[in-house]
């Protein structure tokens, strides 16, 4: 299950949540906490992540394989899971090679899921 897969990237030291959503900006599972808007996230993730795959393609770069947002109190992170896309809330300090290992692997599973 989808819900299985968020919970595991949760125990991941810096993880404070992850969604799949669609690539309509629905979300299809979520596991954030309670002060953070998830619908919300959920829309802008789609919108950003649809907007960096426009541009990847018309760059020659496609096809994208990740996408992060970086401020100065988190990071977060999308990355394409078939029918759906897979976003990480994080802390300004997680291991980037550790989270996107772990994301990628992550991804496969649930493009089984949604398949």
């Amino acid at each position: 299950m989808i819900e299985r897969i968020l919970k595991d990237l949760g125990r991941i030291n810096g993880v404070s949540g992850s969604l799949v959503v669609g690539k309509d900006g629905l979300i299809i599972e979520s596991e954030v906490p309670t002060d953070i808007d998830s619908e919300l996230v959920a829309a802008m993730a789609s919108a950003v992540f649809g907007t960096a795959e426009r541009s990847a393609e018309e760059m020659k770069h496609e096809p994208l394989q990740q996408v992060m947002i970086e401020g100065s109190r988190g990071k977060t992170l999308m990355i394409d899971a078939g029918e759906g896309i897979l976003v990480v809330i994080a802390d300004i300090d997680i291991n980037l090679g550790l989270i996107r290992i772990e994301m990628r692997r992550s991804a496969e599973r649930v493009v089984e899921f949604l398949t």
